[in-house]
């Protein structure tokens, strides 16, 4: 199981908490539901104060990424998988706040032990249990509900990812062979079917995004898709890898 230790290090850098406290709570079967998503979009949208339901969609999507990160962190860190079930895994909201930074509220912290014989193994069953029987099924219901592309949020995802990678890899305590295996496999080699009704992977499109070459020569990954970030809230800015305000590059695809 997930020690204390451990469970403070995931709530550090993912919001995951093991103590419900929350005062609005948003559960994967919830998401599920049509007419209950668009409930829970509503009050998204007007927390986050965004111009339109497909731009509270994608806010969903960037935070529920965070349960990936989360899940991922635990398998290639801390060698335990996790319950990342739709029983077991929700969104919290414990303060109510205009950024709409929800935790991740793990119930169970039993785990299984990721070793070299099982390693494989427990990797699908944690992808199946992320993506196609948790996070795809939510992705068709915003895509009904609001006609987001899927494109959309699955790169928001991935963006989180990459992002992961990139903190792993900085990490000289970590084995960086094994986070590449480990992050290649999800991004780039894994099979279609661990992520729902696909031929391929959704990720393997982002696994090499192209960097955008900010000023004094600082690199960071640049998108193919807009978040629609920039339609909620005061500001109303882009990120800076926002392919709307990034020179387009060969394949890049703007989906509002």
């Amino acid at each position: 199981m997930l020690n204390k230790k451990e469970q403070s290090e995931l709530a550090e850098k993912f919001r995951c908490t093991f103590k419900d406290n929350s005062l609005y709570r948003l559960s994967p079967s919830s998401c599920m539901d049509e007419s209950t998503l668009r409930m829970q979009l509503l009050w998204i949208q007007q927390t986050m104060e965004a111009d339109n339901l497909r731009a509270a969609a994608s806010m969903l999507a960037k935070r529920y990424s965070f349960v990936v990160v989360a899940a991922l962190y635990s398998f290639i860190v801390f060698q335990k998988k996790i319950n990342a079930s739709t029983k077991n895994v929700s969104l919290h909201t414990e303060d109510a706040e205009t950024m709409w930074l929800p935790k991740v509220f793990i119930s169970e912290i039993e785990t299984k032990e990721v070793t070299e014989d099982n390693r494989k193994i427990l990797l699908d069953e944690l992808l199946d249990e992320l993506f196609a029987h948790h996070i795809e099924p939510i992705w068709s219901s915003l895509r009904k509900v609001t006609k987001i592309s899927k494109l959309t949020l699955w790169e928001n995802v991935a963006v989180y990812i990459h992002w992961l990678y990139d903190l792993l890899l900085a990490n000289e305590e970590i084995e960086n062979v094994q986070v590449q295996k480990n992050l290649r496999y999800v991004l780039e080699e894994a099979e279609g079917h661990h992520f729902g009704s696909y031929h391929h992977n959704p990720f393997a499109r982002y696994s090499s995004l192209p960097p955008y070459v900010e000023k004094q020569k600082q690199e960071i990954r640049g998108r193919q898709t807009c978040c629609l970030s920039y339609q909620t809230g005061d500001k109303k800015t882009y990120c800076r890898t926002c392919p709307v305000i990034c020179k387009p590059k060969k394949g890049v695809i703007v989906h509002e």
